[in-house]
């Protein structure tokens, strides 16, 4: 099966090194490394983390189901699928 990977291009990739930057800070501002967690880190801090947490995934959700969206109707409407077997015969 083909699998896609869009080109991010220089404003792509102030977006995403933007991204970095905002969940590097996060990390750091209110996550503490802990081995015994799944994710590897657990909250600096009780309910207001919490909060804060919930707020900054549900912005994480729409930004990676916006960029999903994007990159959908890009493959679509400029990329066409060729299948091993197309390969091989030409």
């Amino acid at each position: 099966m083909a699998e896609y990977q869009l080109k991010p291009g220089k404003v792509g990739q102030k977006v995403i090194d933007g991204y970095k930057k905002v969940e590097e800070k996060f990390t750091d501002t209110f996550l503490e490394k802990d081995e015994n967690s799944p994710s590897g880190y657990t909250l600096k801090t009780g309910k207001t983390a919490e909060k804060v947490t919930g707020a900054y995934q549900r912005i994480e959700e729409g930004v990676v189901g916006a960029y999903k969206k994007v990159e959908n109707a890009f493959v679509d409407n400029f990329l066409e699928k060729v299948e091993e077997n197309d390969n091989e015969e030409k």
